[in-house]
């Protein structure tokens, strides 16, 4: 029988056929059990992508994620002063979750956890999907389709599997839409109870969005916009926007309201330091903290801005995101509103009221963001719910079947961008802890004060040092003002030990060279001709910092290119002295003779730091 199979193999296409029917009766949307199914794989893969990743150790989570929510728990609102900079006094909620699983948990085991978690918006993006292309040809087979591409964008894979907080609140976000869809299905209906029940829900996701994070509100606007284009009289709609509004104020305000006021009467501004233009917090300068550097600087800008960005993806973000998504919204959106105006259309099957609300969300989603931040990792919302939005607009300029094969060649090579430009915040090896920190010579710590210089990220390993001292940061990016500078003076008087925390230089790591040459020598380029090629490559690869050292005749290595900077020695010296002249500006005078570096870890990347005593200036 193997000789007859051997004679007459299985053509390709008709592998590939069989292997599309056999994912299709297991995951198409047509039964419950498909759902389940499809959505427990996709948590699954997420969170061994996750795990693929590695440890998270992007900038604000060595900046803030950790210690807000570890000083959160421990009560060092007043305690501590802005050691995590500005972002010191952002809402905490979300970092209280961020610390409990990272710092709790075997490290690999929280990070799996965070990719099965961010996964899950596939469900939600999968529900929308479902009600918004009702009467569609092929419905069950695009939903999860569609969601997966909506998982496959750059600023959700930016950020999978890490702290930052728009995948984890995009989940809340997207959930309440689906529910206003629903709401307004039952509306439609007449189904009162149902009805309520659902905009109530969606109001309390939406709450909870936002006290998460507050950027969300752009996406609250929107979604309280989008809810009144679908339903029964206007009346009804209004009633319905009113429960989803109050619903959302009083989670938002439950949730999060108490720190806000914590904070008010604490330096007298609930949102400090930022908007202290208005508040006049005596701690912070009077003026409104907004980062402008991403918004667009002209008329021009600003109409062809999604083109703008994903030319050049760094006008939006500090990490390079390339995707192609924006530009071809923007384009099919410009192809359509060009063919309506000249009354040509195409005949394709009528869309559901759903779509409508999706395409207002949509819309004012981007506006107000593009207006407000122009940040492109705000865009996670947006960009879940992207793949949707383009296959209508194709099936909107396309005839028939046409625009079914194009819908799906342009999303899979929006996808495949998207995955192959796939970029992150940053990441290290795994370890089992994924943080550990050596202890610094403080032998009274209750006697202590301990000043965080500079604006490098440093607040993440304070929850591994004596909590009975007083941290707080000098020379950061917080807005100090005088009063900022007196109410330092007074706690550094007040407590007897000073001590100065200084970021130190980081050695080339010798396990990162031992791991590149092993890969060399499996490609054959450590001995022979192999060495010219590993120059050449050394060359090219501006990125790798490298040259080849030649160990003997014929046999060679790649090592950290000479002169290229700073012995770590010399370079953690230039660091103790700018810590020097920003101490001094504070009357401070740091004992370079006291100074020791110390190790810390996050998973097993090095970020070691200095530790030094600090006296007043006589």
């Amino acid at each position: 029988m193997s000789a007859a199979l051997a004679a007459n193999p299985v053509p390709a296409t008709t592998r590939m056929r069989r292997i599309a029917a056999l994912l299709e009766r297991g995951f198409a949307f047509d039964t419950p059990g498909n759902v389940f199914r499809a959505t427990a794989a996709i948590m699954l893969v997420g969170g061994i992508a996750s795990l693929l990743l590695g440890q998270d150790a992007n900038w604000d989570l060595r900046n803030y994620h950790l210690y807000n929510g570890y000083a959160l728990l421990h009560g060092r609102l007043l305690q501590d002063l802005a050691p995590a900079q500005m972002q010191s006094y952002f809402s905490p909620l979300l970092d209280v979750f961020h610390y409990l699983l990272m710092a709790r948990l075997p490290a690999p085991l929280a990070g799996f956890a965070l990719g099965a978690l961010h996964a899950l918006v596939f469900l939600p993006v999968a529900g929308i999907a479902w009600l918004a292309l009702h009467g569609q040809p092929r419905r069950t087979r695009l939903v999860p389709l569609l969601a997966l591409a909506g998982l496959c964008t750059s600023a959700f894979l930016s950020e999978f599997g890490s702290s930052m907080a728009d995948n984890t609140t995009a989940l809340f976000v997207v959930a309440a839409l689906y529910m206003v869809l629903l709401a307004q299905r039952q509306q439609a209906a007449g189904a009162r109870r149902a009805e309520f029940l659902a905009w109530a829900v969606a109001g309390t996701l939406l709450g909870i969005a936002v006290a998460l994070k507050l950027t969300n509100a752009i996406y609250a606007v929107a979604l309280g916009l989008a809810a009144v284009c679908v339903g029964g009289p206007w009346w009804r709609r209004l009633a319905g926007v009113g429960v989803l509004t109050l619903a959302a104020l009083v989670v938002a305000a439950a949730l999060a309201g108490g720190w806000y006021l914590r904070v008010w009467q604490a330096f007298g501004n609930p949102l400090f330091p930022q908007f202290n233009a208005l508040f006049q917090g005596p701690l912070a300068a009077p003026i409104s903290v907004a980062d402008v550097r991403w918004l667009p600087r002209d008329a021009w800008e600003h109409l062809t801005w999604p083109l703008q960005f994903a030319a050049a993806p760094r006008r939006v973000s500090e990490v390079r995101l390339v995707q192609l998504v924006w530009p071809l919204l923007y384009v099919a959106a410009l192809a359509l509103l060009l063919r309506q105006s000249v009354r040509r259309t195409v005949a394709v099957p009528a869309f559901a009221p759903a779509m409508r609300v999706v395409l207002v969300f949509f819309g004012i989603g981007y506006v107000l963001w593009q207006g407000l931040f122009s940040i492109h990792r705000y865009l996670v919302v947006l960009e879940l719910l992207a793949p949707l939005v383009l296959w209508f607009l194709c099936q909107r300029l396309l005839p028939g079947g046409r625009a079914a094969k194009v819908g799906g060649w342009v999303l899979g090579i929006v996808a495949v961008a998207s995955l192959l430009g796939w970029n992150t915040w940053g990441h290290e090896r795994w370890a089992r802890q994924g943080f550990s920190v050596e202890a610094p010579p403080m032998p009274a710590p209750e006697r202590s004060v301990v000043l965080l210089v500079g604006g490098d990220p440093q607040a993440w390993r304070l929850p591994w040092l004596p909590g009975q001292a007083r941290y707080a940061g000098v020379a950061t990016s917080f807005p100090e003002s005088p009063g900022y500078r007196a109410y330092l003076a007074a706690i550094v008087e007040e407590r007897e030990q000073r001590f100065a925390m200084i970021p130190a230089a980081m050695g080339e790591d010798d396990a990162r060279w031992a791991r590149l040459n092993r890969w060399a020598q499996v490609f054959g380029l450590t001995r022979g001709r192999g060495c010219d090629r590993l120059r050449s490559l050394a060359g090219k690869a501006r990125g790798l910092r490298a040259e080849v050292e030649v160990l003997d005749p014929g046999q060679c290595r790649l090592g950290p290119r000479r002169g290229t900077a700073p012995e770590p020695a010399e370079a953690s010296a230039q660091l103790r002295e700018l810590a020097r002249q920003q101490l001094t500006g504070y009357g401070l005078v740091l004992d370079e003779g006291s100074c020791v570096t110390l190790d810390s870890r996050i998973g097993q990347g090095r970020y070691p730091y200095q530790w030094c005593r600090v006296g007043l200036a006589r």
